[in-house]
């Protein structure tokens, strides 16, 4: 189980929500090994073992990566597990890059300069419910959650 954030590249200014997403003013995040940099300038512990699936490690949270393999890339999906500041995190590197972070469980786009938490928060209430841990389970990765491929 995880919160799930996928990262666009707009031309001009991106819509609020994912109902005004236009593929005509989509471009792509760039070529895979810059877009890789990119990440790895902001959050040099990511790994990329798997160049089309990079790992982070953050303080209580992880953050998969999945570019798949196009090249260049057209968007990324993020799966995001525990607690902490994840937000943070992702604003770091999509915020200088230009590119503009949807909450995939409000269908809203992460305001750069206010992201909003709600999504976030909503996920991790609902996970702890799910597992019966209440606010003891933050931070915790849920067995066969480990890595990419596993949960949802």
């Amino acid at each position: 189980m995880s919160w799930d954030v996928m990262v666009f590249r707009f031309a001009g200014v991106p819509p609020a929500s994912a109902e005004g997403i236009d593929d005509v003013q989509r471009l792509p995040l760039g070529p895979a090994a810059d877009v890789r940099a990119s990440i790895c300038s902001k959050l040099p512990q990511t790994r990329w073992d798997d160049p089309t699936w990079g790992m982070l490690n953050g303080d209580g949270f992880s953050i998969e990566f999945n570019v798949g393999d196009d090249d260049p890339i057209d968007n990324m999906m993020l799966h995001v597990r525990g607690g902490g500041d994840a937000i943070a995190a992702i604003m770091s590197f999509v915020t200088p890059m230009g590119w503009s972070a949807l909450d995939c469980s409000t269908g809203e786009f992460l305001d750069p300069a206010a992201p909003s938490d709600e999504g976030w928060k909503g996920f991790r209430a609902y996970r702890d419910k799910v597992i019966g841990q209440g606010k003891a389970g933050e931070g915790v990765v849920e067995e066969g959650d480990e890595g990419h491929g596993g949960g949802s």
